[in-house]
């Protein structure tokens, strides 16, 4: 078998994808390409120039599969004088599901049209579709009326032997100058995230807890102070708010285990995933883990979370808030159950079902 695969465009979960999927196809002695093209690097470039030059990027005739991991592949045309089947996982279809959320700006309307008119074009041209969850087959099924003989549901993984607990964390908290204990969130600063409630619901109870609040990602300091700027609240109770509130921004990829595990709790009160890394890489440092009641995540996460019944109100989030720090039988019962829910989830099994789904077209 000789799989051609056309790598993410970005670096989130989909370049995890990517990098334990290639490791583990050649580890199995699956003949890999990976497909490296000017017209792959941007996925609107992808979708439309890509697809005209697909024929000519598999220049090999025993290439058996295309597998593109990245939602938007170079499937635009059905290529009929191209042996090689084409497979497409799709992570999430979020601009369909939550509309509001890609209309202010150019780009998130280009994305929302891709998603909502582009993308079922791309999955009636494809053999196989993989999803990352069951929630996303569904929404697959729901909102394109994909046939369920052509999705494959297969999980993301966790690497246990990178992402576990550690005996000292002392380290970590000097290195990015952690002045206390700490509720981390990791992810970007977009609608989807929901970062501007989870400040809301920060700001309203920061002065009786302990904990900072630190956040991880591509997030914007100015959007921050914004958030906490909106509160109805005195200057001072503000400034101080902005003071607890730290914004790392990219961190080394190497650092992540440590600052997991050093929290006292993961807070990821998102809208919507397709499947949610954070939390599981989490639970495998075992970080007691605080998260959303929808989409995927209690798919992911099981008993071992506590669940946020509606994101979109601030004292729902902040009185999990004071639960997750005020509970500490709790806390250890979800270090417990999160330990063992994240061993559930293995790259190994990923690219093994993946390998089986690649021979059921072949």
């Amino acid at each position: 078998m000789r799989v051609a695969i056309i790598p993410p465009t970005g670096q989130t979960g989909e370049w995890t994808l990517n990098r334990h999927l290639i490791a583990g196809l050649r580890a199995r002695d699956v003949d890999v390409k990976v497909l490296h093209h000017f017209a792959l690097n941007r996925q609107n470039t992808k979708v439309f120039l890509g697809s005209l030059l697909l024929k000519r990027l598999i220049k090999d005739e025993s290439t058996s599969l295309i597998h593109n991991v990245d939602n938007l592949g170079p499937f635009l045309f059905r290529h009929r004088n191209l042996p090689a089947k084409k497979v497409l996982t799709i992570h999430d279809i979020a601009p369909v599901m939550l509309p509001a959320c890609y209309t202010r700006v150019v780009p998130d309307r280009i994305m929302r049209f891709d998603f909502a008119i582009v993308l079922p074009k791309l999955i009636e041209n494809c053999d196989l579709v993989i999803a990352d969850s069951y929630s996303t087959m569904t929404d697959l099924i729901a909102k394109f009326g994909v046939r369920k003989d052509k999705l494959k549901v297969i999980h993301l993984g966790v690497d246990t032997s990178f992402f576990h607990p550690h005996s000292d964390y002392s380290q970590i908290v000097h290195q990015y100058n952690l002045r206390r204990r700490y509720l981390l969130c990791v992810g970007d600063d977009g609608p989807r995230k929901n970062l501007k409630t989870l400040i809301r619901a920060y700001v309203s109870v920061f002065q009786e807890i302990p904990e900072d609040l630190v956040l991880v990602g591509p997030i914007s300091e100015k959007k921050i102070r914004a958030y906490v700027n909106s509160r109805d609240l005195p200057s001072h109770v503000k400034k101080e708010a902005q003071r607890r509130i730290t914004v790392l921004g990219y961190v080394a990829y190497e650092d992540l285990p440590r600052l997991y595990g050093a929290a006292t709790a993961l807070i990821f009160p998102s809208l919507y995933e397709g499947f949610g890394l954070p939390p599981l890489e989490a639970m495998a440092c075992n970080a007691p883990v605080v998260l959303s009641d929808n989409s995927s995540l209690r798919e992911i996460a099981g008993d071992a979370g506590l669940y946020i019944n509606d994101p979109l109100n601030s004292e729902d989030i902040s009185g999990n808030i004071l639960e997750i720090i005020n509970n500490e039988s709790l806390r250890e019962s979800l270090r417990s159950k999160g330990s063992k829910q994240a061993h559930r989830f293995s790259w190994e099994t990923t690219v093994q079902k993946t390998i089986n789904a690649y021979e059921s077209i072949l």
